[in-house]
């Protein structure tokens, strides 16, 4: 009797710096009761191979909870992000952050969230409380640029930042779907920051409608 390898796997959204009840322990806890065979991982194959060769100080809490788990799981861990302009990028984004949080009400925002965070970790993380809040910020942001931001730098520098995003997340869809196709397996996890949830969500029912390959995608502790 043939068995039919599922393909599931469960998108947890995280938060790369450890912030109070969000790090590595809770993170290498929710990983335990999931009990993954393959984990993919948001990083491009040149970071990831230099980020295991060695220990860092500073590796993000999701390096670190990995690195843990594999001390006594033999899984695979994949990377299925893509090569960017490391340093473009971070000036990119810190110019785009600083000019945002010259506002109050977003800065408030801001706030609100790095607090939810610290306070309730992966809970919050990966709640629609969460998903809501990251909606409004965006509605923020865009209204900012609109009424507020007369600035041809951040319009051009905002607009390259979110077609670099959607390029990455594009990327590691199709590298997740493409590894299913050449690969079984039953139970996967996706580990990816917060910030791309939801428009996680919504490109992974696009794939579920195109792609031949169907996967069981969960997103943890998530409700409508």
């Amino acid at each position: 009797m043939l068995l039919m390898t599922m393909y599931n796997i469960t998108l947890i959204s995280t938060f790369h710096t450890e912030m109070g009840k969000c790090n590595s322990d809770e993170l290498h806890k929710i990983i335990q009761s999931i009990s993954p065979e393959i984990i993919f991982e948001e990083l491009p194959v040149r970071a990831f191979d230099i980020i295991y060769s060695r220990e860092f100080s500073d590796e993000p809490l999701e390096v670190k909870c990995i690195k843990k788990y594999l001390q006594n799981h033999n899984i695979e861990h994949i990377p299925v992000d893509i090569d960017i302009d490391e340093r473009l990028t971070n000036n990119y984004s810190n110019y785009i952050i600083n000019t945002f949080n010259k506002y109050p009400d977003y800065q408030k925002l801001e706030n609100e969230q790095k607090l939810s965070i610290t306070q309730d970790g992966f809970a919050y993380l990966n709640s629609k409380k969460c998903s809501e809040s990251f909606n409004e910020k965006l509605i923020m942001e865009k209204n900012l640029m609109g009424l507020v931001i007369a600035n041809d730098l951040m319009f051009r520098i905002y607009k390259s930042f979110h077609e670099e995003i959607d390029k990455r997340e594009n990327a590691m869809l199709h590298n997740i779907y493409n590894y299913g196709k050449e690969n079984q397996y039953n139970q996967a996890v996706f580990l990816i920051g917060v910030g791309h949830r939801n428009s996680m969500v919504q490109k992974i029912a696009q794939c579920e409608n195109n792609e031949e390959l169907k996967l069981n995608w969960e997103f943890y502790n998530y409700q409508d």
